[in-house]
């Protein structure tokens, strides 16, 4: 995918920020659609469908959060920047379980976002069938891993949720504060942190008896690359991409 079909679509309410973004990632050659709220994106993308959408969590009427949402659902091959002056953990956390690939403070530095733009694009790429060469590839919609032989293993909602924020934090320990909160009912006030090592424990059966189950036998020997960081956390210690494929 080349920057001249790369279509990107802002929504941001503030005007001047709206046009200033705009203006900025026109002089790198990415096209930009700037709209004002939820209403105008959904007119406009029936229309000219995007590749990435840059949201502004503070929009009036459907707020970016509900939008993002909204998107991961129907549209799970959609790139999804959010924007917002909020930094706390609870929004960052919030804004990846709606399906973010992405999460910057205002105010960003344009170059940053342009960075971060050629970043997701890349990561977007869709192939009809992924390479018998690559590392582990799991879905957009985080209810498949596909290891780097080809041998698809459905997973639960928490595994996915667990495996996505490991993805993006490639080759970094993740605090299991960071990991629990991530799968911890909204609902729920009381949650016991053993679940999460009984869920990780379960993941990782799982992995290898898929693999036992398959005819790559050397894969069993390695074993599963989510290690434990010893009070710390845990880490995906090999290539994990979140891909769209079919």
């Amino acid at each position: 995918m080349k920057n001249q079909s790369l279509h990107v679509v802002l929504v941001e309410d503030n005007p001047d920020i709206r046009d200033e973004i705009q203006f900025q990632l026109s002089t790198c050659n990415i096209h930009v659609a700037a709209l004002g709220d939820a209403i105008e994106f959904d007119h406009y993308i029936k229309k000219s469908p995007c590749n990435i959408a840059i949201l502004d969590i503070g929009l009036p009427g459907e707020d970016g959060l509900s939008l993002a949402g909204r998107l991961h659902q129907s549209n799970p091959d959609m790139g999804i920047i959010m924007l917002t002056a909020q930094g706390e953990l609870e929004s960052r956390l919030t804004s990846f379980e709606k399906g973010a690939d992405i999460y910057l403070v205002k105010p960003v530095d344009w170059r940053e976002l342009v960075a971060q733009i050629k970043s997701l694009q890349r990561r977007l790429t869709i192939s009809e069938q992924p390479d018998k060469e690559h590392g582990w590839l799991l879905s957009r919609s985080a209810r498949e891993l596909i290891s780097p032989e080809n041998i698809l293993i459905p997973l639960t909602h928490m595994e996915g949720l667990i495996l996505k924020t490991l993805a993006k934090n490639q080759g970094k320990t993740v605090n299991r504060q960071i990991l629990i909160e991530v799968i911890q009912p909204k609902e729920s006030h009381v949650f016991d942190p053993r679940r999460l090592e009984v869920c990780i424990s379960r993941l990782r059966q799982k992995v290898i008896d898929k693999l036992n189950a398959s005819e790559v036998k050397n894969n069993c020997l390695i074993g599963f690359p989510l290690k434990t960081a010893r009070g710390e956390g845990y880490i995906f210690t090999e290539q994990i991409e979140i891909k769209v494929y079919k």
